[in-house]
């Protein structure tokens, strides 16, 4: 048989053993939940940044929307700015063509004025003539009524002797 002492010995060698074990495993347990805890707050930390992507993302889209509907609404009105411009050349085409056969028509009237001042002014300078001519005639014939009138009053004189 084995003597206390030895047995004692065993015995402590053994708890000696258990106890390192135990440490072992303490510590090496201490270690497992450093690292779990570590993963958890990445975990945490990415489920975060994740949730921050993702509301960036509604954010981004939110503008994307925005801005789609911006350039819609901004070719509307482009469209509707050249639609405009196209009618307000074909408009301006219009009035010019107006304004060069207005144009031509006042310069026939023109012409014509011109004319018609052209063909007065021969006709007034006809009528002083004709007019300065029955002047001429009348004031021969007031002189030969005249004269007229003195040879009856001499004819009647004479008749009256």
């Amino acid at each position: 048989m084995i003597s206390t002492r030895l047995l004692t010995i065993i015995n402590a060698a053994g708890c000696l053993a258990l106890g390192g074990f135990i440490l072992l495993q303490w510590f090496d347990g201490k270690a497992t939940e450093a690292k779990l805890h570590q993963a958890l707050a990445d975990t945490i930390v990415e489920k975060n940044a994740r949730g921050e992507a993702e509301h960036r993302v509604k954010l981004l889209e939110s503008d994307i929307a925005g801005l789609k509907s911006s350039i819609e609404s901004i070719q509307a009105a482009s469209d509707a700015a050249e639609k405009a411009a196209t009618e307000k050349t074909q408009q301006l085409d219009a009035a010019n063509k107006l304004l060069q056969d207005a144009d031509a028509k006042l310069k026939e009237w023109e012409a014509a004025v011109k004319a018609r001042d052209e063909a007065l002014a021969l006709r007034d300078s006809k009528l002083a003539e004709a007019t300065e001519k029955l002047k001429e005639l009348n004031a021969n014939l007031v002189a030969a009524r005249k004269r007229l009138d003195e040879a009856v009053a001499q004819l009647k004189k004479a008749g009256a002797q």
